[in-house]
C-alpha cells in the first residue's frame, strides 16, 4: 500500500467516525495545562497547546523526548548523533551544531530552563505529562522562546500511600530498559518519590562495504546510560509547599559518530551538493552523469567508518520549588535551579574517505557547561482580572572544544594528514528579565490579555585556535585570538543586548465549550557566536545579531458531541527581522541574519466515539520564506525553513476492551511529513521526499493485579527516512542520518 493510500484510508476512517450516529459517545476528560504559569484547561488557553499525558506517554512509548515529535502537529527534529538535537517547531529551529548555541525552541524541565542543546534529549520517565506551546512564549517564559517551547513536568510526590511501577524490555538491535519509581509519605508533611531509568542498546547502524573494501567500525547509533531522580515535597506550613528535586544522568562510551554516505557532484555557482549531471569525484574522467542517491554501502543503515566513536555525557540538575499562598487570592513562587553538564564526542567527520583517498577528518567535541537561575513569581486575582509580575535571573558559562584533525579538512594550512586545529572558546552569559501579564475580563465573554518583558542579555567571549602537526615538526601555534580581532573590530567579543518582548490578545467565549481568540506576540532570541572549527569564518562574520519576530495568530477551541470531541485549530504569521539561519559557508558552520516570514497553522482532533474508543488526529501547514542563506561559496540563495514539511499529518487510533480479568488494547499510530528540505540553504541533495512512519501495539493490563505487558512495533512499513543532512558537495559527497528501521519489542510492567 503506497503512503499516499494509507493517508487516504487513515483520513475516510476519521471522517466515517466524526460523520456516525450509531456509535455512542463518550465525555473527554479534562485536560489541564500550565501555558500561562497557572492550572488551566486546555481549552480556556488561548494558545496552540499540546498536551501529552502520563498514560498518553505510556501507550506511545515515550523514552527519549524525541519521541514526542510523532503525535505533535507542526514539531519535527533533527539529530545524527543521541548527543546533540534540535526541535523545530512551526518550522523555528537551530540546526548548528556548535555546542554554545541556544535554541529558538526552548526547553523547560519542572519550571527550569534547560540552556544547553546537548541535555535536551536525555531519558524520559516516570513523567505527569509534556506541554508543547507553539509560537514565543517570550511575556511569561522569557528566553529564547522565539519558536516556542516544551515542558517536561515530572511526577511530583502528591500522593500519601506507598505507589510505583516497575518496568522491563526488551526490542531489536540488542536494546534493553528497566525503569521504576516508587513514591508516598515520609512523615505527616513530607512526601517522596525516587525513578529512574537505564536503557543498553548496540545501535542499527552497522559497517558495510563500499568500492569493494569492508569497513571495520563498531555498529553505531546505541545507548549505554543511566538516569535517576529523587523528589521530595514539603508541607512548611498550611500556606507553603516546598518542591525538591535531585536528577543525575550519564550515558557512557555511547556508539555514535558515524555517517551514511552519498556521493554527489556540486552546482558550480553555489557549491551546493546537487545530484544531476554531476562529475564522479572518484573517476573525474567518466564526464556527467546522474548519481544514484543511495548511499556508498548500498545501505541507508550501512555505514563505512573504520573508527570506534562515541559520545560522554554527564549531567546533574538541583531544583527547588516553594509556593506560598500571601492571602487574598495572592500566591509567592520561587524557582531555583542549578544544572551542570559534560560531554565529550567523537566523530569521523570523512564518512570512511580517508581509506579510499588517505586522508582523515576527524572531529571532536569536549563541552562543559553551568547554569543557575533564579525566578520570583507573584500572581493573584479578582472579580474580573487576574495578574502575574516576576522577575528572572540566569547565569550561564560555556566551556568548549573543537579539535579537527586530518589532511581532508585542512589541506588548506599544509599536505600532512596528521595536522589538527584545535578551537577553545569560553562564554560567560548573564541574563535578567523582569516581566507581567493581565487578563481582564471587558464583559461575559470578553477576555483581554497584555504582557511585556524587557530582557538584558549580556555575553562575553574568550576564544583561540592553535594549529599543530608534531610529527611534521610543527608545534602548537596559536593562529588566531579573538583579542586581536577586537582591535580592530571592537566589540566583537562582547553582546550587550537589551530588548522587550510583548503580547497582547483578545479572547472571546461565544459559547460554554468554545473559545475564539486573536493574539500578538513579539518574540527576541539573543546574539551569539559562531564558533568555527575550520578557521574559515571572516573576522567580521563570527559574531551574529539578534532575531525578533512579529508573531499574529488566529485560534479556535471548541468541544462538541456532547463532550465526546475537541478540536483546536490555529493559523499564524510570522514576520522575522533578522532571522538566524545557518549554513555551510567554506564548509564550516556559520549563522547569519536574514529577513524572513511564515505562515500556517495547526488542527488537532480528539475523539471518543465509543466506550474504549480514542482518536486523535492533527494537521499541519507552513510555507515560509528567508530571503538570503549564504552558501558555500559565500553568495546568498532564497529558501524555506528547514524541517519544515508544507503539510504534516498524525494519528493515533486505541481500542481497549475488557478480557482475560483485565483490559486488552490494540493501538496504532503514525506522521506523515510531506515534501521537506533538511538544510536552510535548500541544497537539491536536502530535499526529503515525503514519508510516513507508523507504529502499532498490543498491550495488557490486569484489573486488580498491578501486571501489565506490551509489544509493539516501531516503524511498521520499514520506512527509509532521513533525519539529518551535511550538505559536503564541495568536496563531492553528503552525510547523512537516517531514522531507525522496523524495530520489534516487548515490556513487561508491574504498577503498585
Amino acid at each position: 500500500m503506497s503512503q499516499k493510500h494509507r493517508s487516504s484510508v487513515l483520513l475516510a476512517a476519521v471522517g466515517f467516525v466524526l460523520s456516525s450516529n450509531a456509535l455512542a459517545q463518550v465525555t473527554l476528560e479534562s485536560v489541564i495545562v500550565t501555558a500561562q504559569k497557572r492550572e488551566e484547561s486546555l481549552q480556556d488557553v488561548g494558545i496552540s497547546v499540546a498536551a501529552i499525558s502520563a498514560a498518553d506517554l505510556k501507550d506511545l512509548g515515550v523514552s527519549r523526548a524525541v519521541d514526542i515529535t510523532q503525535q505533535v502537529p507542526a514539531m519535527q527534529y533533527t539529530t545524527w548523533t543521541p548527543a546533540f538535537t534540535t526541535f523545530s517547531l512551526r518550522g523555528i529551529s537551530q540546526n548548528n551544531f556548535q555546542d554554545n548555541l541556544e535554541a529558538p525552541v526552548a526547553v523547560y524541565m519542572d519550571g527550569a530552563y534547560v540552556a544547553s542543546m546537548n541535555g535536551v534529549n536525555g531519558q524520559q520517565f516516570d513523567l505527569d505529562r509534556i506541554e508543547v506551546l507553539r509560537g514565543p512564549q517570550g511575556t511569561l517564559f522569557g528566553r529564547n522562546a522565539t519558536g516556542g517551547l516544551i515542558h517536561f513536568l515530572s511526577h511530583r510526590p502528591v500522593e500519601t500511600e506507598t505507589n510505583g511501577y516497575v518496568e522491563a524490555g526488551a526490542a531489536d538491535f540488542g536494546t534493553y530498559s528497566f525503569e521504576g519509581a516508587i513514591g508516598g509519605s515520609i512523615s505527616d508533611k513530607v512526601r517522596g518519590r525516587f525513578a529512574g531509568r537505564w536503557e543498553q542498546s548496540d545501535g542499527y547502524l552497522k559497517a558495510g562495504t563500499a568500492f569493494d573494501i569492508p569497513a571495520t567500525g563498531q555498529t553505531s547509533q546505541g545507548a549505554d546510560g543511566f538516569a535517576v531522580r529523587g523528589m521530595l515535597q514539603i508541607d512548611a506550613s498550611e500556606a507553603v509547599k516546598i518542591d525538591l528535586s535531585a536528577a543525575y544522568s550519564k550515558d557512557d562510551h555511547v556508539p555514535t559518530g558515524q555517517y551514511v554516505v552519498t556521493l554527489t557532484g556540486f552546482d558550480p555557482n553555489t557549491g551546493l551538493g546537487a545530484f544531476t549531471d554531476a562529475i564522479d569525484p572518484a573517476d573525474p574522467e567518466a564526464g556527467p552523469q546522474d548519481f544514484p542517491r543511495t548511499p556508498i554501502t548500498g545501505d541507508v543503515h550501512r555505514h563505512w567508518s573504520n573508527l570506534d566513536t562515541y559520545f560522554d555525557r554527564e549531567t546533574t540538575s538541583l531544583t527547588a520549588q516553594v509556593k506560598a499562598d500571601l492571602g487574598g487570592n495572592v500566591e509567592f513562587v520561587s524557582i531555583s535551579n542549578w544544572l551542570t553538564l559534560d560531554k565529550f564526542y567523537i566523530e569521523d567527520a570523512a564518512g570512511g574517505f580517508e581509506t579510499l583517498v588517505g586522508l582523515s577528518f576527524v572531529y571532536t567535541t569536549e563541552a562543559a557547561f553551568d547554569q543557575w537561575s533564579q525566578e520570583f513569581r507573584l500572581s493573584g486575582s479578582s472579580d474580573r482580572l487576574r495578574w502575574q509580575l516576576g522577575a528572572y535571573y540566569l547565569d550561564m558559562s560555556w566551556d568548549t572544544f573543537q579539535r579537527v584533525d586530518g589532511g581532508l579538512a585542512l589541506g588548506f594550512l599544509g599536505t600532512s594528514d596528521t595536522q589538527n586545529l584545535s578551537t577553545f572558546g569560553l562564554i560567560d552569559s548573564t541574563n535578567w528579565s523582569a516581566f507581567g501579564q493581565v487578563e481582564f475580563d471587558l464583559a461575559d465573554r470578553w477576555i483581554l490579555i497584555g504582557g511585556l518583558r524587557w530582557s538584558q542579555d549580556d555575553k562575553n567571549l574568550e576564544m583561540r585556535q592553535v594549529y599543530a602537526d608534531a610529527p611534521e615538526g610543527v608545534p602548537p601555534t596559536e593562529i588566531r585570538n579573538i583579542d586581536d580581532i577586537a582591535v580592530t573590530i571592537p566589540g566583537i567579543d562582547v553582546i550587550d543586548y537589551g530588548d522587550y518582548a510583548a503580547r497582547l490578545q483578545l479572547n472571546f467565549k461565544p459559547g460554554k465549550d468554545m473559545l475564539l481568540y486573536a493574539a500578538y506576540n513579539r518574540g527576541i532570541k539573543g546574539g551569539n557566536w559562531s564558533l568555527d572549527p575550520l578557521g574559515f569564518v571572516a573576522d567580521q562574520d563570527l559574531k551574529h545579531r539578534e532575531e525578533v519576530l512579529q508573531a499574529y495568530e488566529l485560534g479556535w477551541k471548541t468541544e462538541f458531541w456532547n463532550g465526546g470531541a475537541r478540536l483546536n485549530v490555529a493559523a499564524f504569521y510570522y514576520d522575522y527581522q533578522d532571522y538566524q539561519a545557518f549554513s555551510l559557508v567554506n564548509l564550516t558552520p556559520q549563522v547569519t541574519n536574514s529577513n524572513a516570514d511564515a505562515q500556517g497553522g495547526e488542527i488537532e482532533l480528539t475523539l471518543s466515539p465509543a466506550q474504549g474508543l480514542n482518536l486523535m488526529f492533527g494537521a499541519a501547514f507552513i510555507d515560509s520564506t528567508v530571503d538570503a542563506v549564504p552558501d558555500v561559496f559565500g553568495g546568498t540563495v532564497k529558501a524555506e525553513f528547514p524541517s519544515a514539511p508544507g503539510m504534516s499529518l498524525n494519528l493515533l487510533a486505541r481500542y481497549e476492551w475488557p478480557a482475560f480479568g483485565g483490559n486488552l488494547a490494540v493501538q496504532f499510530d503514525g506522521k506523515w511529513n510531506d515534501d521537506q528540505f533538511l538544510e536552510g540553504t535548500n541544497s537539491e541533495v536536502s530535499f526529503e521526499p515525503a514519508y510516513s512512519v507508523w507504529n502499532t501495539s498490543l498491550s495488557y493490563a490486569s484489573a486488580d493485579s498491578g501486571f501489565g505487558m506490551s509489544v509493539y512495533a516501531r516503524n511498521l512499513f520499514d520506512e527509509e527516512y532521513r533525519v539529518y543532512d551535511l550538505d559536503l558537495g564541495l568536496l563531492g559527497f553528503i552525510e547523512q542520518a537516517f531514522g531507525p528501521p522496523r524495530q520489534l519489542g516487548v515490556a513487561v510492567s508491574y504498577r503498585f
